[in-house]
């Protein structure tokens, strides 16, 4: 989920996307059958059971009494990014995706693109080292392949710069960064470091990234759901350190040459998606969907 050692909460997305996954092809927002390869055996059960309708419907409604909201917005957060990538490559003409913290998801792999595109992940390496190996026994199986750049990278010991290939900033690649699901778990000294890392990538280059808004983190019990999940990420001695108030979020993104394309809440992309049902859906309402474009400094 993030740039350091594969965490229990990169498990719980997976398992999250697996569900909406195995639910009719006619009602799910997206389909990733790469999410429960990545499942330990104590949600592999979850994850076939899932399977028949009935009971993901019975599961779905589990996960939501007791983390409220965090399966409807992971579905819908999901679908949103897709969606913001496949239009923003076809209108702005992007070739490099570079996909930060890619966790257990799988995009490369799972969307099926109309024009070649490069995609590169960037995450710690012993997380990227046990996902490779994961999806290279599935394709071996399967005999799939894809084009994927993988550049390891330890935020505790080293500087972007000095690791990540200058190749991706040549100037016939025009980039796209996918940041999704990190921003909240990093400390706060390394989050604005890739934000000044972003802006050193020509005018133009698109950054797609999820936030939390920074009143949670102190005050969780003002959001629904939040003290839940925020207590079930504490027992597995992971924490939620980094938010941006929403209201500056146009400054905080000039502050780094980025210009505000897009902001939308989770209640937002909610009904874009599960439409007039998204009425009843809620919490996670803390959680953001941006995308920012690199301007000239």
């Amino acid at each position: 989920m993030n740039l350091v050692p594969a965490g229990k909460a990169a498990t719980y997305l997976a398992l999250l996307r697996a569900i909406e996954s195995n639910r009719p092809e006619n009602k799910r927002l997206f389909y990733d059958p790469f999410a429960r390869l990545f499942l330990p055996s104590s949600f592999r059960l979850v994850e076939k059971l899932s399977r028949i309708p009935f009971l993901n419907n019975f599961i779905a409604w589990f996960i939501d009494r007791n983390w409220t909201g965090a399966l409807t917005c992971c579905s819908a957060r999901t679908r949103l990014v897709d969606v913001m990538l496949e239009n923003t490559i076809h209108d702005e003409g992007i070739n490099q995706v570079i996909v930060f913290g890619a966790g257990y998801d799988s995009r490369a792999l799972r969307l099926k693109m109309k024009k070649r595109i490069q995609f590169v992940e960037i995450d710690h390496p012993d997380f990227q080292a046990q996902k490779r190996d994961i999806l290279d026994q599935h394709r071996r199986r399967n005999g799939q392949e894809a084009m994927v750049n993988y550049v390891p990278v330890d935020f505790n010991t080293q500087e972007l710069d000095h690791v990540i290939p200058q190749i991706f900033q040549q100037g016939h690649y025009k980039t796209m960064f996918i940041w999704e699901g990190v921003t909240n778990n990093l400390t706060a000294p390394v989050a604005p470091r890739i934000f000044d890392y972003f802006k050193h990538f020509r005018p133009g280059t698109i950054i797609i990234f999820t936030y939390v808004d920074k009143e949670m983190l102190d005050k969780p019990e003002k959001f629904t759901g939040a003290t839940s999940v925020t207590r079930l990420l504490r027992r597995n001695n992971e924490f939620w350190n980094f938010g941006i108030h929403p209201a500056n979020i146009k400054e905080f993104l000039a502050s780094y040459n980025m210009e505000l394309m897009y902001n939308l809440d989770t209640s937002s992309f909610r009904h874009m998606y599960y439409g007039d049902k998204a009425v009843d859906m809620k919490g996670y309402e803390f959680y953001r969907v941006a995308m920012a474009r690199v301007t000239e400094p």
